[in-house]
């Protein structure tokens, strides 16, 4: 099923929400009254801290507002104002002080109060999951912490940032935003900042699968902790990376950081990260099978957590229990739990979980017999998922609705929910790879950046050493430079044009016999091939005759067959062969003219989709809009359904070919990605070569002509552009190749 792994999900966000507003509320805390240079006659900091309640701080504030103040001073009221009603949880009132501070003239404000000002504004609006706009403050903070080179507190609002578009579930944005964050805590050498950078890192790496990326930076992390890290953010990070070793199915280290996290969070009294800790062993036991562990694990998370103020973690928990008892067939207590979730779900809207519930619900009663219940229950799931578009629980409502329906023996409906449940998941795993793809080449440019910083960090390391060695030597190398200088320049024009003109020669004699023997070899290669398809022809050919003559029908129709496959073949071996042929007597047309690549791309996908299907192949292409290539669109066209056609031959059984065309600099990159059998490394330059006319049989064991790929190779060249192929054994194909984009002077 698609919703298996979301306990473990909120679980790991849950986690992190705590550790990335940790993050920033640190560092503002830590802030003076008087930032660069500007300073107030009043401290309204210090007045409103001894506060403990909301409307004293507003009486407070609206006393001293009475008074004659400066611009600056007033500024400073509003804001303190706002930052202690947001403190004491009055959000309303809070958002109203800081607007009035941000409405006031800025040219007597610092880059830092800025800063400060458009951070709390920013959270406000977090609270209220306007992400989008909190994303526009917090950038707009971080400019005024940049002007200020405040670069600790410009890294602690990256670190927001990277929060927001994560809980959009933007994980490229979030993971470039910690990044940068943990740069500029190395720029800053503040080890705090790094450990806070390392640790978000690590937890989007996580969720997008990186697993090893993500242990490299929360070990890193756990490092810097031991230098100057709290017992809060050591448990945190133990936890998440107990959420790493889960992923992994590594169950024991899992277990072991969840109760090392757990004796951390004990001592800190933290009564949220306990409930996390035996949340997420919970989730361990119950993969283990140890049903009575996890059930005991679910309900001491329970206890821990703050009833007034945490329902929605009420009801997570109980729906684990509730699966917990599923699991073990008791599915009363499991109706039972379930149904307490769902009425706590009515105050805090979890649609998400809402619809996952009514789908347990379902599947719980169906184990009862109790068919109508359950199908009513599905139908406020798919309800619920429609509204909210959670394809992957729609597509288990309609799973479990085929299944509930063929044990009512109706098994006509059973057929029409399973063709749905089919194709719902073709298109979410359609949507995901495409997701992926883009989640997995984020994360492979910022680890590849990261990396090209190290080697140069490196490189300019040994270069310094180098250039300490060259000023020792620099006067001797000068002395013997000049007095060898007139010789070299005497020999060099003695002996250049001698010289130039046999290698030359020599070079264009050595081309010429390459060549010759080359064909030599290629004619006696394609003979052996014309000879077989022949000798085939006239020995079934034969055979059909005297079949004919038995009048055997079934014999007959299949001789016939194999002389239909064996002369369909010979006709492109001689189809390719004259093609070649035009190529090497140079009387292949090239009609250049404006190709758009996205439309005739998208036209031969359409037309060999049909062929791929036959495999259960899915075609995807991934074409930028308005590339427009200069360039002949019959050579295009063949040389894109060669490679497209080789893919579907080596693809396996329902794996997924991307085509994809981009602009790079001045060319059109055109390329055909397969996840097939893949290609020996000592084959791969025998693909181009006219000498061996390499082939191998394709999955189904389909049968080439040898020179497809030297046609593409020449094909692409006439077109004024190259090819290449990356290919890794078992892993696929990439089969790359360019055009111009701008017509050849």
């Amino acid at each position: 099923m698609f919703t298996n792994q979301l306990r473990y999900v909120v679980a790991s966000l849950l986690l992190f929400i705590n550790l990335g507003f940790y993050a920033q509320n640190s560092g503002m805390l830590q802030e003076p009254d008087s930032v660069d240079g500007v300073n107030s006659s009043i401290d309204f900091k210090s007045q409103f801290e001894k506060l403990e309640n909301a409307q004293d701080v507003i009486e407070s504030c609206q006393n001293s507002d009475k008074k004659e103040l400066t611009n600056q001073e007033r500024f400073t009221l509003y804001l303190e104002t706002g930052v202690r009603l947001y403190d004491l949880e009055d959000s309303e009132n809070a958002r109203e002080y800081l607007n009035k501070a941000k409405a006031i003239s800025s040219k007597d404000k610092s880059y830092k109060q800025l800063g400060r000002l458009y951070n709390y504004i920013g959270w406000l609006a977090s609270d209220r999951n306007a992400y989008g706009e909190a994303i526009g403050y917090f950038k707009a903070a971080s400019q005024y912490y940049s002007k200020a080179k405040q670069y600790v507190y410009q890294g602690n609002t990256y670190n927001s940032i990277g929060a927001m578009y994560w809980y959009q579930r933007n994980y490229a944005l979030a993971l470039s935003y910690f990044n940068q964050a943990y740069e500029l805590g190395e720029r800053s050498n503040d080890n705090e900042l790094k450990l806070k950078g390392l640790t978000n890192k690590g937890v989007v790496l996580n969720q997008l699968a990186q697993y090893s990326e993500a242990l490299n930076c929360l070990e890193e992390a756990l490092e810097l902790n031991k230098i100057e890290g709290s017992n809060a953010s050591r448990a945190s990070l133990l936890n998440n990376m107990g959420n790493i070793h889960y992923a992994l199915k590594q169950d024991n280290s899992a277990i072991r950081n969840y109760k090392e996290a757990m004796k951390l969070y004990i001592e800190l009294d933290d009564k949220s990260g306990i409930s996390s800790c035996h949340n997420n062993l919970g989730e361990v036991y119950l993969r283990l099978g140890n049903v009575r562990a996890a059930l005991e694990s679910y309900q001491t998370s329970l206890q821990f957590i703050d009833v007034e103020h945490d329902s929605a973690s009420i009801a997570v928990a109980y729906v684990n229990i509730g699966r917990a008892h599923q699991t073990d067939e008791a599915y009363l207590k499991a109706v039972s739990y379930f149904e307490k979730a769902l009425k706590i779900m009515v105050s805090n809207e979890d649609l998400s979980l809402e619809a996952e519930t009514y789908l347990h619900l379902a599947q719980t009663v169906s184990e009862s017999k109790n068919y109508s219940e359950a199908q009513n229950y599905l139908l406020k799931a798919i309800a619920i998922s429609k509204r909210i578009d959670e394809k992957p629980i729609l597509a288990d409502c309609y799973k479990t609705l085929a299944e509930v329906s063929e044990k009512q023996s109706k098994f006509k409906e059973a057929l029409k929910y399973q063709k749905v449940y089919v194709s719902m998941k073709d298109s979410i795993t359609d949507e995901q790879a495409m997701i992926n793809s883009a989640r997995m080449e984020a994360v492979y440019n910022l680890l590849q950046k990261d990396e090209t910083i190290s080697k140069l960090e490196q490189d300019n390391i040994s270069k310094e050493e180098d250039l300490a060695r060259m000023k020792e030597t620099r006067t001797l190398y000068l002395i013997i430079s000049i007095a060898l200088f007139g010789s070299i320049i005497f020999l060099i024009l003695l002996f250049r044009l001698k010289r130039k003109t046999s290698l030359q020669l020599k070079e264009k004699n050595r081309e010429l016999a390459q060549l010759n023997a080359t064909k030599d070899k290629f004619f006696s290669i394609i003979a052996h091939d014309l000879k077989s398809p022949f000798s085939s022809l006239m020995g079934f050919a034969e055979m059909l005759c005297l079949h004919a003559e038995t009048k055997n029908t079934k014999e007959v129709i299949d001789y016939a067959q194999v002389i239909h496959n064996s002369t369909k073949r010979l006709l492109g071996l001689v189809e390719n062969l004259l093609q070649w042929s035009r190529t090497q007597l140079g009387t292949t047309e090239y009609k250049p003219m404006q190709i758009d690549v996205s439309i005739h791309t998208h036209n031969i996908v359409s037309l060999l989709r049909l062929n791929a299907e036959e495999k259960d192949i899915v075609i995807s292409p991934k074409v930028e809009k308005d590339l427009v290539a200069w360039a002949d669109l019959n050579l295009f066209s063949t040389v894109l359904r060669n490679l497209i056609s080789n893919a579907i031959k080596f693809s396996r059984v329902g794996s997924v070919i991307y085509v994809m065309a981009q602009k790079k600099n001045d060319l059109i990159e055109v390329s055909v990605s397969d996840s097939g059998v893949g290609i020996r490394q000592e084959n791969i330059e025998k693909l181009f070569s006219v000498d061996t006319a390499f082939s191998t049989k394709g999955t189904f064991n389909e049968k080439g002509t040898g020179i497809g790929l030297v046609l593409c190779k020449e094909f692409v060249e006439i077109n004024k552009g190259s090819i290449w192929v990356e290919s890794e054994l078992e892993k696929g194909s990439t089969f790359t190749f360019t055009l111009p984009i701008n017509k050849a002077e």
